[in-house]
């Protein structure tokens, strides 16, 4: 097993993420799974169900769902489990890691 790696997702909430096929292939990995708590804390500093795509680590890759950015409104972690923030999707893209990828999600 080498290092692990890792990336952010955001999919509309009715779609599942395209596990299999796409985000493997974006990772470049033939193997993959979801981080675990303790891992999820370590990298980000936040408890899974309220991690923010606007406060981790730089060099971490975050993958959006193309049907993501055709919303008014979008909710997204706040940081805590308990927080959310409501942005227009454009907010994403002033994150330097994020990639809009089409068919990220399988509707």
């Amino acid at each position: 097993r080498g290092e692990k790696k890792f990336s952010g997702c955001i999919v509309l909430g009715t779609d599942r993420l395209d596990v299999n096929k796409k985000v493997k292939s974006l990772m470049g990995v033939s193997r993959l799974s979801f981080a675990n708590a303790e891992d999820t804390v370590q990298l980000t500093g936040m408890m899974i169900g309220g991690v923010t795509p606007f406060a981790l680590p730089i060099k971490l890759p975050i993958y959006v769902d193309h049907k993501i950015m055709r919303l008014e409104k979008l909710i997204v972690g706040g940081g805590s489990r308990s927080g959310k923030i409501l942005i227009h999707p454009d907010e994403l893209l002033k994150i330097s890691s994020v990639q809009v990828i089409q068919d990220l999600s399988l509707s």
